[in-house]
């Protein structure tokens, strides 16, 4: 079954559910619509009980150039002739905003594929997601600094704790791209896939996480991302999880299957 909005799709693959962002004129750039079509397929395909990996992929050549400059412009605009004040949009009703907060909200694990450009937003999302296939000819670049902003969705610390202060201050200050290999380097991208194979190797990989048992993995997920804190305290959290699953169904069943070898 396949559903369709204008640039944002959602394809559906057995146990797994594909967000293809498609505005390959545009490189795949987010205007502000399409930022709540991502949000809104993601929590489609996260409530989907069929649905047990999703994927995000973009059409065409581009992964995602970013925010469509356009609508900076556009904002900049009414600031300045309207007086719009800019903290005014700070908060969930602001689709890119609540998109964020949707990404780290989703429970079933989420790769994204990238081939050529990930820009902006584009390589900020990337920090959010459980795996990055990347193709060869794949570039990630923070162009934030250039554009006279700062990083957003959290990227100062998700990058920081990813690659290490003085590695995330010199792809922020510099701005420069880097390639595939180099992601896979930095901890940035999982894997790097043959040319035009990126989609086959991410959904390979979904199918063997689909394959697991849906709780564990959504609960370790979870525990994952849970913010830093004291070990003692991620001990007992983890002992809470573990300990009731220890004779949930699927544990059990996959005990017994073991035994049985």
């Amino acid at each position: 079954m396949t559903e369709t909005s204008d640039l944002i799709r959602i394809e559906r693959d057995g146990p797994l559910g594909v967000v293809v962002i498609a505005r390959p004129d545009r490189r795949n750039a987010l205007k502000s619509s399409m930022y709540a079509d991502i949000g809104r397929a993601l929590r489609e395909l996260d409530a989907d009980p069929d649905i047990r990996v999703i994927l995000l992929r973009g059409e065409g050549r581009d992964f995602c150039a970013g925010n469509d400059i356009s609508d900076f412009k556009a904002y900049g605009d009414a600031v300045e002739r309207r007086g719009v004040d800019p903290a005014s949009v700070l908060g969930r009703s602001t689709p890119s905003i609540d998109l964020v907060f949707v990404m780290r909200e989703v429970e079933k694990p989420l790769i994204a594929v990238v081939q050529g450009n990930a820009v902006g937003f584009g390589a900020t999302l990337l920090l959010l997601v459980d795996a990055v296939v990347v193709e060869p000819d794949a570039k990630i670049r923070f162009p934030f600094v250039d554009l006279g902003v700062v990083p957003e969705a959290g990227s100062t610390q998700l990058l920081q704790e990813r690659v290490g202060y003085l590695k995330a201050a010199q792809l922020f200050f510099s701005a420069g791209m880097v390639t595939a290999s180099e992601a896979v380097g930095l901890g940035l991208a999982t894997m790097e896939a043959a040319a035009g194979e990126g989609y086959a190797q991410a959904c390979a990989l979904a199918r063997i996480w689909a394959a697991k048992p849906a709780t564990s993995l959504r609960e370790t997920k979870r525990l994952l991302r849970r913010d830093p804190e004291k070990l003692d305290s991620r001990i007992m959290e983890e002992f809470r999880v573990v300990i009731p699953l220890t004779s949930s169904a699927e544990a059990q069943a996959v005990f017994t299957r073991m035994l049985k070898k």
